[in-house]
């Protein structure tokens, strides 16, 4: 089951860098075995960590046991699963990557506080404009 959870965590990586319209030269990510070894006796880098080394990706890591710093992240994994996951009628993998695409799309568009009262596109395309 982690092996798959890893996985998955690559995939979405990779298609975050190849959907971006800008470059990805940094992330942030928690302390958990799916992005680092700090948990086990195993020493030397994870498959994610290589991969962004090969990519040439700054991996930066959230303080160990801190969990306000990664809060932000935290109540968007909620709100999704209140608002989509828990009502997601799926028969099929196509039928539920076209409902999350539509999700995404209207979510994208939110306003959120943290943002300056801006919806994620809106925080994209100032920053598009800047560079």
């Amino acid at each position: 089951m982690k092996k798959n959870l890893l996985i998955h965590h690559i995939y979405l990586c990779l298609e975050l860098i190849r959907k971006a319209p800008f470059d990805i030269r940094e992330i942030q990510t928690d302390n958990g075995v799916e992005f680092t070894n700090l948990q086990r006796k195993h020493q030397g880098k994870t498959m994610f960590e290589t991969i962004l080394d090969n990519l040439d990706i700054k991996d930066t890591r959230t303080r160990i046991a801190t969990p306000r710093h990664n809060g932000k992240v935290e109540r968007q994994h909620r709100q999704d699963s209140e608002i989509f996951y828990k009502h997601l009628k799926m028969f099929d993998l196509t039928e539920g990557r076209k409902q999350l695409t539509k999700y995404q799309l209207k979510s994208n568009n939110y306003i959120k506080t943290c943002l300056g009262f801006k919806s994620p596109n809106q925080v994209v395309e100032q920053y598009l404009f800047i560079i």
